[in-house]
């Protein structure tokens, strides 16, 4: 195989998920690419923050108070203080 990462041989255009969730692929002879798959969210209220799973390389937004709890527009926090639109209901 013209391509090996984290102990594993890969066929040239061979694509697979990493153990730290980036994408490669095989590129001989050049070596293996990879890039981030995830996206990373940016603007959300101080009162959320975002968790990363790293089972299922999924990122979501929760509130800081209670991470069990998504981020979600309530009466006691509101949302585009900072000029930001609201999100769509």
């Amino acid at each position: 195989a013209p391509c090996e990462y984290e102990g594993k041989q890969f066929s040239l255009g061979e694509s697979w998920l990493s153990t730290n969730c980036l994408l490669c692929t095989c590129l001989h002879p050049i070596g293996v690419g990879c890039c981030e798959t995830t996206q990373h969210p940016i603007d959300f209220p101080d009162w959320c923050e975002a968790h990363y799973d790293s089972q299922t390389c999924q990122i979501s937004v929760v509130q800081k108070a209670n991470p069990s709890l998504p981020c979600v527009k309530s009466m006691e926090h509101e949302w585009g203080s900072a000029g930001t639109p609201e999100p769509l209901s």
